[in-house]
């Protein structure tokens, strides 16, 4: 059928293609109707009818498209087919001119199937950030389609290239993140290059997903992904150190922190700003894990040495006030904290960083707490618990209606309390927290259904939580 539509088109007949095939026109028209030629036979008549690779990938696709019509009429009205294949033509439309676009860029980039040299590494890199441009407008299974079908998107720097992106979209929408390291580890496992250069670039992406796990809160899922991604970078070599050395070590370090494992996590840091190219960005994750660790005068001292280190990058600078802020706060410094984390909240929005947002509220609502304004406090805390819930951060959830709950109950307000806290189990059996979590919870959450809680226990309960999140072992006792 293939070879019968090109004639067509092509306007050559049987005559025609038999004088240049060196076939009796009458052969010709028996083979043109036959569907289980002999490859010999079908590239013979394919060079006899002149047609490109292209045009038989075109055609190939219009006769696929018809045979999947065919086979959903049962299952489909004509209406229902006419949509989905009028919304299958506009995508072909969309990644053809994506494609088209890619291809012509590419023409001055040095070759994608050996591992780079180190002149080249600029050119790749641009080429793989307009190759991003083209992707980044589509929907995320349109570009996992795309990245999957053309080899001009399976390489090295355009991997990197999203895995930045998933870094920074995992301090605004992880879900998004999520996609992104997934889409990374797509094309890095598609690439084409060294075996051994193709498994560090598929650590390097398999580490990104590990870390969107992380930020969601599971961390039991982020660490068996992790051990994945680094065997795989561990099994490869980059000789040249092409990609980042310091950024599996910053993003185990994160996840060593979130498992209140902190020896292990500050000295990941350090030689993350040691060896890597980022060390603000690891300054600023041990200034974190300092705060976890509850020393405070330690974590603003990291974070003020990361401060100068950052050039024109708003949404690290903006991570650094937000962390610099909740530090002060530890501190009773919250006059200092009000002053940084309004900043925060304007760069945020300006950003369209949905979860830097919604951490600036919950970090207004702790200043307001402690500047003793409870009723502006509860406000802002119930925004945040809200538009964590929207995101299906569970654990945030919790701790800012535990936040709101410590407020209520100071002023005697039991009532409202019972009405808050039905749904805090829930949050946590989805997503397999520990027995003892469960248990300290199911205390508040009991007392409270029996207008018995007091501001003390929801704030010994509070403490317990923030401590649980990183040590799953961390028993409670009141």
């Amino acid at each position: 059928m293939t070879l019968s539509v090109l004639a067509r088109w092509k306007r050559l007949s049987q005559k025609e293609i038999g004088a240049s095939a060196g076939m009796d026109p009458k052969r010709v028209s028996e083979y043109l109707g036959r569907e289980d030629l002999d490859d010999a036979v079908y590239a013979r008549l394919l060079r006899a009818i002149r047609a490109q690779p292209a045009e038989v990938s075109v055609v190939t696709f219009c006769l696929e498209s018809l045979a999947a019509v065919e086979a959903s009429r049962e299952e489909m009205s004509p209406a229902e087919l006419a949509t989905v294949e009028e919304g299958v033509l506009e995508s072909a439309r969309l990644i053809r001119k994506a494609l088209i676009e890619a291809v012509r860029r590419s023409r001055a980039v040095p070759p994608l199937d050996i591992y780079p040299m180190p002149a080249g590494l600029e050119a790749l890199r641009w080429y793989a950030s307009e190759l991003w441009g083209l992707l980044a407008p589509f929907p995320e299974d349109l570009r996992l389609a795309m990245a999957q079908e053309s080899p001009r998107f399976q390489t090295w720097a355009l991997a990197e290239r999203v895995c930045e992106e998933s870094v920074v979209q995992a301090s605004r929408n992880v879900e998004r993140a999520a996609s992104l390291a997934a889409l990374a580890q797509e094309i890095a496992g598609r690439m084409s290059g060294p075996e051994s250069w193709r498994h560090r670039v598929q650590g390097f992406a398999t580490a990104h997903a590990a870390n969107a796990l992380r930020v969601r809160g599971e961390l039991r899922e982020a660490e068996a992904v992790l051990e994945r991604a680094k065997r795989l970078w561990d099994s490869g070599s980059d000789p040249a150190a092409v990609l980042d050395p310091g950024r599996l070590p910053s993003l185990e370090g994160a996840l060593r922190r979130d498992q209140r494992r902190f020896t292990e996590a500050l000295a990941l840091l350090d030689q993350a700003a040691f060896v890597g190219r980022s060390p603000e960005l690891a300054l600023i994750q041990k200034g974190f894990t300092l705060e976890v660790m509850g020393e405070y005068d330690r974590a603003v001292e990291a974070l003020l040495q990361a401060e100068p280190l950052i050039k024109e990058d708003s949404r690290l600078m903006n991570i650094l006030r937000l962390n610099l802020a909740w530090d002060f706060c530890h501190l009773g410094r919250f006059a200092e904290a009000d002053a940084i984390g309004r900043q925060v909240r304007a760069v945020a929005a300006e950003m369209g960083d949905e979860i830097g947002t919604l951490r600036g509220l919950w970090l207004a609502g702790r200043i307001a707490a402690g500047m003793g304004r409870s009723e502006e406090a509860r406000k802002l805390l119930g925004q945040a618990r809200r538009g964590f819930a929207s995101r299906k951060m569970s654990y945030d959830v919790a701790l800012a209606l535990l936040e709101e709950a410590v407020l209520l109950l100071s002023e005697g307000r039991t009532a409202e309390v019972r009405s808050l806290t039905p749904r805090l189990a829930e949050v946590f059996e989805s997503k397999g927290v520990h027995r003892e979590a469960l248990a300290a919870l199911r205390l508040f959450q009991e007392a409270a259904e029996r207008e018995e809680a007091t501001a003390d226990l929801a704030r010994r309960v509070l403490g317990y939580l923030f401590r649980a999140r990183y040590d799953q072992g961390l028993r409670f006792t009141l």
